[in-house]
């Protein structure tokens, strides 16, 4: 049998604590940390810069992006799923929410990070979920974009109106300004819909493999730049948002392109995916202002799901099904 090991001696106030012991056995344990589903940013105008994780378990995190330091913390939990999460701003007031397969939408306590009050998503699963102007646009199962009020303090949220995008299920959302929103689905489109009118203005159809549907992951608003979205056949595009036809098309990819993050100024694009790498596009801001493809960086060993850009255009932030912020 192994020899006792006698630890040194501690500090006095810690021998309050710890008596004299001997150590027999230990045993170290690897650590496996649930993936990462999906990152939001607080706005630059924040009192303190926050990084909102949401983890495959249900977990959800923040971090102090300054020391990134774990500033708080709530468990998984089985029945609840984070796909989406989002910041709303107003009036100095910070307020987190999330979403998920779970079929609801959650704002957060953002200082005890415990749940405000939760809302049936009323369209199944959330798979996409975005801020604009104020109010939250859930992608969901049912081909239904739903539109939720946030009110003007914590725990007002509700459900404010339905956008019968179609009968297939929706993937991604982006929104342009408190009107136009765009939504991706499973059946190889991106509609642009009015919340104004509640009317269909486009449709835009990206390429097909072998006759099979093609699955738009991830829509990213470009502001005046136009619209970027990625699909599982590797593409990641750029969209003239008025007139809805594709300006640029990147196959940097090998696989399924997971997720966008764009810059605040809309000039920068990252994109990642299931071939675990992240490609840089840039708007050109001499000559034709064209989209180019500036580099690829390999950080991760397994699929990427989520990508944020801190400050708008500085350092990225990534993370996937190995579970670890790069």
């Amino acid at each position: 049998p192994a020899e006792p090991c006698a630890i040194p001696p501690l500090p006095a106030p810690c021998r309050l604590l710890f008596p004299r012991m001997e150590i027999l056995r230990t045993r170290l344990c690897e650590w496996r940390p649930a993936g990462i589903d999906a990152l939001a940013l607080a706005p630059s105008t924040a009192a303190e810069p926050r990084l909102a994780v949401g983890r495959a378990n249900g977990a959800v995190e923040l971090w102090n992006t300054a020391t990134w330091h774990l500033h708080a913390t709530t468990p998984g939990h089985a029945k609840r799923s984070v796909r989406g999460l989002a910041w709303v701003t107003a009036d100095g007031q910070r307020r987190l929410f999330s979403a998920g397969l779970h079929r609801e939408v959650t704002e957060w306590d953002v200082d005890a990070l415990q749940p405000l009050t939760s809302v049936p998503s009323g369209g199944g699963p959330v798979w996409g979920f975005a801020e604009g102007g104020g109010r939250l646009f859930a992608a969901c199962e049912d081909g239904s974009l739903r539109i939720f009020s946030t009110g003007t303090e914590s725990g007002e949220l509700m459900i404010h109106s339905r956008l019968p995008v179609g009968k297939m299920r929706l993937l991604s959302v982006a929104t342009f300004g408190p009107d136009i929103v765009f939504a991706g689905g499973s059946d190889s489109r991106i509609a642009k819909w009015s919340c104004r009118t509640r009317t269909c203005e486009a449709s835009m159809e990206v390429e097909r493999a072998q006759g099979a549907e093609t699955l738009i992951w991830a829509l990213a608003a470009l502001g005046d730049h136009g619209l970027a979205s990625a699909d599982s056949l590797g593409l990641v595009q750029v969209w003239d948002p008025v007139v809805c036809v594709v300006l640029h098309r990147f196959s940097q990819h090998q696989a399924d392109v997971l997720a966008l993050a764009a810059s605040d100024d809309g000039c920068v694009l990252l994109s990642g995916g299931i071939d675990a790498k992240i490609s840089t596009f840039s708007k050109q801001q001499e000559g034709d202002g064209r989209w180019v493809f500036r580099n690829t960086e390999f950080g991760h060993t397994h699929d990427i799901r989520a990508i944020a850009l801190e400050g708008g255009s500085g350092p990225m932030i990534s993370g996937g099904v190995a579970g670890t912020l790069r």
